[in-house]
């Protein structure tokens, strides 16, 4: 699928924050093969469209969009930009909950019929969930497009028509995320940080005989800028500082979790702070396997370090969140464990270290799984294709 022909134009807003990095400098890193390609700039390629993120509304945007996200929010900012340039564009698709909703809003309230797509993570919430239940917004929405059979569920009990609903899981850049040859060594890692359950985790791995590796993060920041030492748990200052996330459920949840982490960690666990995309590469290679530990929330938290631990060939044990029931198969790509289940969690870690011909064989068909179903190419023109034919 080439640029959309003619003189249609599109916009995708994206949840952007002081301190993410730049279209042009995400371009650039892609270009050195120093990280994956994002999903929202090989749709907005296709498309041809304008990318509304912090640093368009603050170099390109409007006084008013300035001073909006200056005084009030980042998100503001750019829903006030978007809105503003309505006119300009025949596509738009918000590539946020948090930007959509309050988009879909204004048009509504101002009985703009323009083409508005909006790729939904989370709708369960009750500060998201009103905008759907009590205003309606869905009837300026021409479709909701969400990684999650759970969440497609929740928009329509909250009256999203069925035909407006698309169930599509997230892509992933299976040519950066892939196998490159690394010796495994007697480790397995975690990685992320929203809806994690890593006080489970701890209890579950406390004495097992193997280096375990917590690859904490967050896309507000730029790989290198945090210290990558052990965590002290009594030095906090180390964990990443996500204050510019307040009002998530995502923070809220890292807060419990953080909350719990007290006293020392197991002697084998080994926390680091922010790796870039391809020091995180080495550590999924030399892992024997990949844990992701969540709370049983409502969307699907872990899809991003999930599905590039699958293209990176390796099993994966995650929990069986509402959320998160998409992407591997029981016993195929990896194992499921109850929410909050230490004893389980350890079950499963001690069942494929003492297996590694299994671990192996799930690590085989995560891989093909994800160059078959979940290749990055394939889901940016799916997308694309949706918003186009508006």
């Amino acid at each position: 699928m080439t640029a959309m022909a003619g003189r249609e134009r599109a916009a995708i807003l994206v949840t952007s924050l002081p301190g993410s990095a730049t279209r042009r400098e995400l371009e650039r890193q892609v270009a050195n093969g120093e990280r994956h390609r994002k999903d929202y700039l090989e749709v907005a390629q296709l498309l041809g469209a304008d990318v509304i993120d912090h640093d368009f509304v603050t170099t390109s945007g409007s006084r008013l969009g300035r001073f909006l996200a200056k005084r009030i929010g980042v998100p503001m900012g750019q829903v006030a930009e978007a809105f503003r340039r309505r006119s300009e564009y025949d596509h738009v698709l918000a590539w946020s909950d948090r930007l959509g909703l309050p988009l879909a809003l204004l048009y509504k309230l101002m009985r703009w019929k323009g083409d508005l797509v909006l790729l939904s993570v989370d709708v369960s919430a009750p500060q998201k969930a009103c905008f759907l239940r009590w205003f309606r917004v869905h009837t300026r929405l021409r479709a909701i497009i969400t990684p999650s059979s759970h969440q497609v569920a929740i928009a329509g009990r909250l009256g999203v028509p069925t035909e407006k609903l698309i169930l599509d899981p997230h892509g992933v850049d299976t040519e950066f995320w892939r196998p490159q040859g690394d010796p495994v060594e007697n480790t397995i890692c975690t990685v992320g940080w929203e809806a994690r359950d890593y006080p489970t985790l701890l209890e579950a791995v406390r004495g097992l005989g193997v280096q375990v590796e917590a690859a904490v993060g967050t896309m507000v920041f730029s790989g290198g800028e945090v210290a990558r030492d052990r965590l002290d748990t009594a030095e906090r200052h180390l964990l990443p500082d996500l204050t510019p996330l307040k009002g998530t459920q995502g923070y809220r949840l890292y807060q419990q979790s953080v909350g719990k982490l007290e006293g020392a960690p197991p002697e084998n666990v080994v926390w680091r702070q922010q790796l870039s995309p391809l020091e995180l590469r080495v550590l999924y290679g030399r892992s024997r396997f990949v844990v992701i530990p969540l709370y049983d929330v409502e969307f699907d938290a872990g899809a991003t370090a999930i599905l590039e631990a699958m293209a990176m060939g390796k099993a994966v044990v995650v929990t069986k969140a509402r959320g998160q029931r998409d992407l591997i198969r029981d016993g195929q790509e990896g194992i499921y464990v109850p929410p909050g289940d230490a004893p389980a969690l350890r079950a499963a870690c001690e069942h494929l270290l003492a297996h590694p011909e299994e671990a192996a064989r799930m690590g085989r068909l995560a891989r093909a799984r994800a160059e078959s179903e979940f290749a990055l190419d394939d889901y940016a023109a799916r997308i694309a294709a949706v918003v186009g034919r508006g």
